[in-house]
């Protein structure tokens, strides 16, 4: 009440309950130095020592339209206090209400901001108080940045107030939780061993860890309720080794996760819906960052600014509002890994300047462009690239830049409108041991130079394409011409099978086999692929080659207990039988998945479910009395 009464007062114009005088209203005040701090510059009084500041009261400062900032101080040594300070305006995308910058102390008290885009700027200072401040804004309430931690090192408690929440900032913490908050903002800065769970942070500043260490980051909702003009949700600065899991970061402005100079974290298990970037790393290294779900951002994951070393793997980039999947700008030496790529116009991109990455047994479906690759030097093998507009393509760069040398190993492209397109300013690339199905050899296209399509005696395997194997060594007798550039396979695959194969994360998945007793006392050996943990169960059969289903093993999805679950169809382009048993192996029901279809539903509560070519169930007498034996 005491609070909301005094910014009551305030509004009225009733500063003089703050400072015992009417307040008086003027422009901007700028302050550059210690000189600065005169009358004409709003100081009412003090010598600028710790125990006598230099004292900016009573006073109601308005920014007009071309103003950057209605306050600015820097460059100071002086101790100031600015008290019952009223701003008003500012709505430069660059500049704040307030500006402090390169000071060491100093004091706001019962200021208030109003009617501005940003608020208050604490950049490279030491030891700035803020006291029942009231932010008022539609952008970044409080941004506090700088290059080392004790550029961080400021005392703001939580009277301070932005947009009706709290402001948390805590600094120098060592072991301790912070947790349970509703805010606006929360800072967490120059501390380590420190819990941050289950706090929530709307349409404000975010959670933001500057020179933290060994913490962990769980269980928060970072979210703009409204479109505020703010930045990222959750933003590691100088923060390494700590662990973000489990957090929902969501509508974001730019960034779900930003992390910059921030090394060896774990990222992992986290949702992140609908903002800018989903998961962006500038300038940081050797993180790990899986089994994210990375939905309906502009950009999934990116990597830019020379991140190196990073792993990404199991995380699911999607929905149909997604440019770029995940991308890797100025990025070199990072591994792209058992991730799902589904509905994005660009699956996976590999910039001019992204060299040295290994991009493998990833399943990419469904949208524009798979792999896009303008940088060279790159590991790109065991995918399973399916149902996109081009395949793998390397875009014409108009001799901007070249991409060479980069190896296309054993992949598996099927159902694209055009498998693999090199570009005229292509070179040195190899391509071997790729599956080209369908009507491959129409569905390739090189127009570089110099690129090699057979390596070690190995070249591809050109799908309908007819081959003749007179000694059956699996090598075709005759070359493939791959035009324009006319290169050659000189050693074609004659034959190809899905067993084995790099069908990018079901290719992964390890083999075994169970016992099914149908109903009639019957045992049956049954060849599976089993999918227990992290992304298996998302992949199943999703973009798989429909003419070698039936020679295929089925699948054995496990879960760690019964629940009642859904599956889905959609990439799979031909109907599956599945059953549904429980943890005792009891059969719950099954049926016949339709291809493509949204949702299926499963009977009842199972722990298991076995997906099968379409037709197996009838075949092996599955259905009731049928127990499923696990290995």
């Amino acid at each position: 009440m005491k609070r909301a009464l005094f910014l009551t007062l305030l509004t009225a114009g009733a500063l003089a309950l703050v400072v015992g005088r009417p307040a008086l209203a003027r422009g901007p005040i700028t302050i550059l130095g210690n000189g600065d701090f005169t009358a004409d510059q709003g100081v009412i009084g003090g010598t600028g020592t710790a125990d006598d500041p230099y004292l900016i009261a009573a006073v109601d400062v308005q920014a007009g339209a071309e103003d950057v900032y209605a306050i600015r101080i820097e460059n100071v040594t002086a101790a100031f206090t600015l008290r019952g300070v009223a701003i008003q305006g500012g709505s430069s995308s660059s500049g704040a209400a307030v500006r402090i910058a390169n000071v060491a102390g100093g004091r706001l008290e019962s200021c208030s901001v109003s009617g501005a885009l940003n608020g208050l700027e604490i950049v490279s200072s030491t030891g700035i108080v803020l006291r029942d401040c009231v932010l008022y804004v539609s952008g970044i309430g409080l941004r506090v940045t700088g290059d080392v931690a004790e550029h961080y090192a400021h005392d703001i408690d939580a009277s301070n107030l932005l947009n009706n929440k709290e402001i948390r900032y805590y600094y120098g913490l060592d072991g301790e939780t912070v947790s349970g908050l509703t805010a606006s903002h929360l800072t967490i800065a120059g501390s380590r061993n420190v819990k941050i769970t289950g706090n929530t942070v709307t349409s404000g500043d975010g959670i933001r860890l500057a020179f933290v260490t060994g913490s962990t980051v769980s269980a928060n909702v970072v979210r703009r309720t409204s479109p505020v003009y703010t930045e990222h949700g959750l933003f590691l600065f100088h923060a390494s080794g700590n662990v973000v899991e489990g957090n929902w970061l969501s509508n974001n402005r730019l960034a779900g996760l930003q992390m910059t100079l921030s090394s060896q974290n774990v990222v992992r298990q986290n949702q992140i819906y609908a903002n800018d970037s989903g998961i962006r790393l500038v300038a940081s290294d050797e993180n790990q960052i899986t089994g994210n779900l990375v939905s309906a951002n502009v950009s999934g994951i990116l990597l830019s600014g020379g991140s190196s070393g990073n792993t990404l793997t199991e995380n699911v980039v999607s929905h149909e509002n997604t440019l770029q999947g995940i991308t890797l700008e100025l990025a070199d030496g990072n591994r792209i890994e058992r991730n799902g790529v589904t509905d994005c116009e660009q699956g996976i991109t590999l910039g001019e300047q992204a060299t040295g990455n290994v991009v493998e047994s990833n399943t990419i479906l469904s949208g524009a462009y798979g792999i896009s690759v303008y940088g060279s030097y790159n590991w790109i093998q065991k995918n399973l690239i399916a149902q996109e507009q081009r395949g793998i393509l390397f875009p014409e760069t108009y001799a901007r830049s070249s991409a060479r040398e980069n190896e296309i190993r054993g992949n598996v492209l099927t159902d694209n409108g055009q498998h693999l397109y090199l570009c005229l300013d292509s070179s040195g690339n190899r391509i071997v041991d790729n599956a080209f199905l369908g009507a491959a050899s129409a569905l390739v296209a090189d127009r570089g130079t110099g690129n090699v399509w057979t390596v070690g005696g190995a070249g591809n395997y050109w799908g309908t394409t007819t081959v003749v194997d007179a000694n059956g060594d699996g090598v075709s007798d005759s070359p493939i011409t791959v035009y324009p550039s006319t290169a050659v396979d000189t050693a074609p695959r004659a034959t190809w099978s899905a067993v084995g194969a790099g069908l990018g994360i079901l290719g992964t998945l390890t083999s075994s086999s169970i016992t099914i007793v149908n109903g009639a006392g019957e045992s049956v050996q049954q060849a599976v692929l089993l999918a227990d943990a992290g992304i298996e169960p998302w992949a199943g059969f999703r973009g798989f080659p429909a003419a070698y289903i039936e020679r295929f093993p089925g699948i054995l999805f496990s879960y760690t207990s019964e629940a009642e679950r859904d599956f889905t169809m959609l990439t799979v382009l031909f109907d599956l039988d599945i059953a549904f048993f429980g943890a005792d192996g009891s059969f719950v029901g099954g049926g016949t998945m339709e291809a493509e279809s949204e949702i299926y539903e499963a009977p009842g509560a199972f722990q298991y479910a076995v997906e099968l070519a379409a037709g197996s169930l009838e075949r092996l007498g599955i259905g009731e009395g049928t127990r499923l034996v696990l290995p």
